[in-house]
């Protein structure tokens, strides 16, 4: 068989086999996805075409130019060491950390993995091309609203966290988690969110005001994690 069929064949197999090894969001078990606002956002997404995981694409890059988006920063503190902490964030599993009464845990897809988790799930570790679906309960659960992100920068030289709020979704932008040792030797947190809407409205008064209690209530969840998990290990 002359060279150039041979490579044709094998052009042919290795599409077929990269098709085959996609997942299809028509293929998520919407029983194991217990908020109904996760549910329809998962059915917008497909009725807007997007019949894949990997068509997803966050709405800013690890290093695109900010300028333009708003910028909402608040500060965080743990008391115990850079490196406990920047760990602990890391290993956390996302279905834990964004477990609350404000928000909630949909479902998780890893790109790189190419695998769903759902809620009564768990990963090892959060890692770049992660996608996750979260469920918001606005004004004391009298409104929902699903929104997704994905993790776009683990700098663990840095101590940096970034994730991107996906294509689609009412927000573009990104939140950025910087670990930094206090002069005392514990933990701070600086979370800033750059984001930007169709409504000035929005960005300048509501997304700010929901954003800090979300926050809030996620590193406030990640502080009693952390001193739960350390509390139980020293008394053994």
């Amino acid at each position: 068989m002359p060279v150039f069929k041979y490579i044709l064949l094998f052009s042919i197999l290795l599409s077929f086999y990269q098709v085959k090894s996609q997942v299809a969001i028509s293929e998520i078990d919407i029983n194991k996805v217990p908020q109904r606002k996760v549910r329809e956002y998962l059915k917008v997404q497909q009725d807007s075409q997007i019949q894949l995981f990997t068509d997803i694409k966050p709405s800013i890059k690890a290093n695109s130019i900010i300028e333009g988006y708003r910028i909402h920063v608040k500060e965080y503190f743990i008391n115990d060491s850079l490196i406990k902490v920047w760990q602990h964030y890391l290993v956390t599993n996302p279905g834990d950390s964004w477990n609350g009464n404000k928000v909630s845990f949909g479902m998780l897809f890893s790109k790189k993995d190419k695998k769903i988790v759902y809620c009564n799930e768990s990963i090892s570790k959060i890692d770049t091309g992660q996608i996750i679906y979260l469920n918001l309960k606005l004004l004391k659960g009298i409104a929902n609203l699903a929104t997704v992100f994905e993790f776009i920068t683990i700098d663990k030289k840095n101590k940096i966290i970034e994730f991107s709020y996906i294509e689609g979704n009412i927000t573009e932008g990104k939140q950025r988690l910087e670990f930094a040792e206090t002069p005392k030797g514990n933990t701070k947190i600086l979370h800033t969110s750059f984001y930007k809407s169709n409504s000035s409205i929005r960005d300048r008064f509501i997304y700010p005001f929901f954003h800090d209690k979300i926050s809030n209530e996620f590193h406030r969840n990640m502080r009693r994690l952390y001193f739960s998990k350390n509390t139980t290990k020293k008394s053994i």
